[in-house]
């Protein structure tokens, strides 16, 4: 096969394969579109509206949208007016294509309400005639996208692409600007992210880890959030994001796919590669009964506060006092985040070291629980490896 029959297989030029969102709420509606294009793009899903818009904020790869007309939770129609009136000029551009039946096909295509669709396709259309429909809108789409920075066409009171990171100062300036009142229609969401085990990368790599891991989170971020949205510093160790009209629910989803987006990858320190992950707490107005930003932000680093002493790696929205380890266990959270270290970076002597000191804890479980623990065989074995004849 010839380089030119190969580009036409995989649909572009270029040999890239352009990413589409396809949104239903039938799973057999998304399995066969996804069959027939597989071949030609890079087919990812959601079953409802909302979690497409949350997805099409934050991955900036996706090059067209299909979707049906009743997604749940946020139907085609409302999801196309956020797109076309958001403020990422990638999102008012995208190419969205609505499935419509053959019946209804004539009828939606001419009507008003649809004009800002880029085009239709029927579930009956053979896998090439789909295709070749997505290769036109996506050409006739894609000529001038680098060659306008991507801006908004009107000012907006955050800062632009190359100052997007506040300042501790000013970020905590523009919080306390903030009041809300029960008459408020749109809701004001903040997110505060804490970096998990911080204190233990710090003693391992040293006090500019703070700033270096940052910066790491705070780049992909600015790209990723609306331009109406502010992301700043929050104190020494944290990031913090007012994002407007974000509900609850919504913040939620943004941030699991945050956490799920950075436990996936590595990075390196010093040349050595960890598995970063990061906690959010999470406060909105839609949910949270709050009269300024000043309160908002503190709910928001209360529940992170919690969910960074509970394991970590998550997402917190509300309060749970049965959360089994609080501020005070120490002891309990410093283990957490040795045991969150890879094997290999544990010395011989140093896993027995931390073996003597689980063992007070094993003692307990084992006289409440009546487990039957070989504790003091244990306990032996590990003195002899690390020389020593007392417990710790």
């Amino acid at each position: 096969m010839n380089k030119r029959a190969i580009q036409e297989k995989t649909g572009d030029s270029g040999g890239h394969r352009h990413r589409v969102l396809v949104i239903d709420g039938s799973r057999v509606v998304r399995a066969t579109l996804a069959k027939r294009l597989a071949d030609r793009f890079d087919i990812v899903e959601e079953a409802n509206g909302e979690s497409a818009w949350q997805r099409l904020m934050l991955e900036g790869n996706i090059a067209a949208v299909i979707s049906g007309i009743h997604p749940p939770r946020l139907d085609a129609r409302d999801l196309l007016a956020r797109l076309r009136s958001s403020a990422m000029r990638r999102l008012r551009e995208i190419p969205f294509v609505l499935i419509v039946s053959d019946i209804e096909n004539q009828t939606t295509s001419e009507s008003a309400e649809w004009k800002d669709v880029t085009g239709f396709i029927t579930k009956s259309m053979s896998a090439d005639t789909m295709a070749a429909h997505l290769d036109q809108w996506l050409a006739s789409s894609s000529p001038d996208v680098e060659k306008e920075p991507r801006v908004a066409k009107k000012p907006l009171p955050a800062a632009d692409k190359s100052d997007k990171l506040l300042g501790s100062q000013e970020f905590s300036a523009r919080v306390s600007s903030l009041t809300f009142s029960s008459a408020d229609t749109v809701p004001v969401c903040v997110l505060v992210l804490g970096i998990d085990g911080l204190d233990d990368l710090v003693v391992r790599f040293g006090q500019d880890v703070p700033d270096l891991l940052r910066s790491r989170i705070a780049s992909p971020l600015a790209e990723k959030i609306d331009p109406r949205d502010q992301l700043g510093l929050l104190g020494e160790q944290r990031l913090a994001i007012i994002s407007y009209g974000v509900d609850l629910r919504q913040g939620a989803r943004f941030g699991k796919r945050v956490c799920k987006s950075l436990a996936s990858g590595q990075i390196a320190i010093r040349g050595q590669k960890i598995r970063m992950t990061v906690s959010i707490g999470i406060a909105s107005t839609s949910d949270d009964a709050v009269a300024s930003g000043a309160e908002l932000l503190a709910l928001a680093e209360q529940r992170l506060e919690q969910v960074l002493v509970c394991g970590g790696n998550a997402v917190s929205t509300e309060h749970h006092p049965a959360c089994p380890l609080q501020r005070q266990d120490k002891s309990l959270i410093s283990l957490l985040n040795v045991l969150t270290r890879s094997n290999d970076d544990l010395s011989p002597e140093q896993r027995s070291v931390l073996g003597l000191a689980v063992l007070p804890v094993l003692h307990k479980l084992d006289s409440r629980l009546s487990l039957g623990l070989p504790l003091n065989d244990i306990e032996k074995r590990l003195q002899q490896r690390v020389g020593g004849n007392n417990r710790p």
